[in-house]
């Protein structure tokens, strides 16, 4: 393999590399901000929840009485993706309010009813789903009950316009590569052709050629010596040779 060759091959690894590590970087960026969107959008929605069931209860109704409950929790889920169920319970462990009819009336598992005893949001999670949830008190700062949200965790098939987006997002990385390729090769050549030309300088002195004008490099001049001497050694060569012809001629 040329020097040359050995040189571009070493420069599109590491041109490689790089970019392998800048994607690197840039998906985990990625699920960084994702994660901070999904603590946003959990803290946003166990708020509404809370401060909707904390200021009906400050009505004076009961929790068995405030069936608008159910209208909220039904837009809320609504208005999020993924959120497989929203359930409502008294601090008593009886779901009252549930986007899941079927869960109305049944009782949670304990782990809810003891996240109650703290005033702070709680999240859980299984196979397929997270959980997060908060309590709600009453006008004497009491647990009247919790709320959980259950999302979904199964990944959700592509649509075509994300499809669409990803191609696009491929051929930009496929593009970027291809110019950051072209764009050191011309660097190197570059460089090494600068880097080079004191050595083709010196090869073509030594093979006879004039040094270009206003070229007095240390290595062209060490040429032009080595030149300069096998032009006598040549031409002592050459004297030789005519004075052994002419001794031959002589006898």
């Amino acid at each position: 393999m040329r020097l040359l060759t050995r040189i571009y091959a070493i420069a599109l690894l590491g041109l490689l590399a790089l970019l392998a590590a800048l994607l690197l970087l840039a998906q985990q960026a990625q699920q960084t901000r994702q994660a901070e969107l999904q603590a946003l959008r959990d803290g946003h929605l166990l708020r509404n929840l809370r401060t909707a069931a904390e200021n009906y209860l400050a009505t004076g109704l009961q929790l068995e009485q405030l069936e608008i409950l159910q209208q909220v929790i039904a837009r809320e889920q609504a208005a999020f993706a993924g959120v497989v169920a929203i359930d409502v319970f008294a601090a008593g462990g009886t779901v009252l309010y549930s986007t899941d009819v079927g869960n109305r009336g049944t009782q949670v598992p304990e782990g809810w009813r003891a996240w109650l005893a703290r005033d702070l949001p709680w999240d859980s999670a299984a196979p397929g789903q997270r959980q997060i949830g908060t309590r709600f008190e009453n006008d004497l700062g009491q647990a009247a009950g919790g709320i959980v949200v259950t999302f979904s965790t199964v990944p959700v098939p592509l649509t075509l316009a994300q499809w669409y987006e990803r191609g696009q997002q491929a051929v930009q990385w496929l593009a970027m590569l291809a110019l950051a390729g072209a764009a050191v090769a011309a660097l190197l050549y570059a460089g090494l052709r600068q880097a080079l030309k004191p050595y083709g300088d010196a090869a073509r002195v030594l093979q006879g050629a004039s040094p270009p004008p206003g070229v007095a490099t240390p290595l062209v001049q060490a040429a032009q010596a080595q030149r300069a001497q096998w032009d006598a050694a040549r031409q002592r060569t050459q004297q030789g040779m005519r004075q052994l012809e002419e001794l031959d001629h002589g006898v």
